[in-house]
């Protein structure tokens, strides 16, 4: 159960109209969880069924290769797609597993989806929630292209325009790992366009 000022950072994130019943069910149900920088949120093993809201933070999504290795390969804080969800199901064919880390010490609400009941007869939740759904795959959809469709410094100019912050808050190692280049590379590609940016 919240207690009232994390009910309260919640209920504001929501559309002012949102029902009563819903309200409630969040406030029995959700629960307020603190984590510290690198620890894990979920993994695709989690048999659970939680949606989580990052309120304060950051987050990032990995896939772990056969070998071991975690490359990053989307970024989440509390202004930038902060929903998260254990969405993926897992694949007998999938030859890599994915997991979600704390960038920082980051605040999550973690919502149990039991309340579904409430969900879906709340119009407006249902709206605000797929409008969500779509901004995330829309913005996804669009990294992942200019990712693929621009050079790797044409890519990193794009996206030091459309999303500095993700520049600003998140390891450069994860960046690179994200953009599929060494961080060496990516360092001197930072110091390259700072130079062309100076007077």
């Amino acid at each position: 159960m919240l207690e009232q000022v994390q009910y309260e950072r919640f209920i504001s994130l929501m559309p002012k109209d949102i029902s009563i019943s819903f309200k409630e069910a969040v406030k029995e149900k959700a629960r307020f969880i603190v984590l510290k920088k690198g620890e894990t949120l979920f993994d695709e093993y989690s048999k659970n069924n939680k949606a989580y809201y990052i309120l304060k933070g950051s987050c990032v999504r990995y896939i772990i290769t056969p070998s071991g290795d975690e490359k990053a390969i989307f970024f989440h804080t509390e202004d930038f797609l902060p929903i998260i969800g254990n969405v993926y199901v897992r694949s007998q064919n999938s030859s890599v597993s994915y997991l979600i880390k704390a960038n920082e010490n980051t605040e999550v609400l973690e919502i149990d989806l039991s309340i579904q009941e409430f969900i879906k007869t709340d119009t407006v939740y249902i709206q605000f929630a797929m409008q969500n759904a779509l901004s995330f795959f829309s913005i996804q959809n669009q990294i992942q292209n200019h990712l693929i469709g621009l050079s790797k410094e044409d890519f990193s100019r794009w996206l030091m325009k459309e999303h500095n912050f993700i520049f600003q808050r998140f390891h450069s190692k994860d960046i690179a790992s994200f953009m599929g280049v060494t961080p060496t590379w990516l360092s001197l590609l930072k110091r390259k366009l700072a130079k062309k940016q100076s007077p």
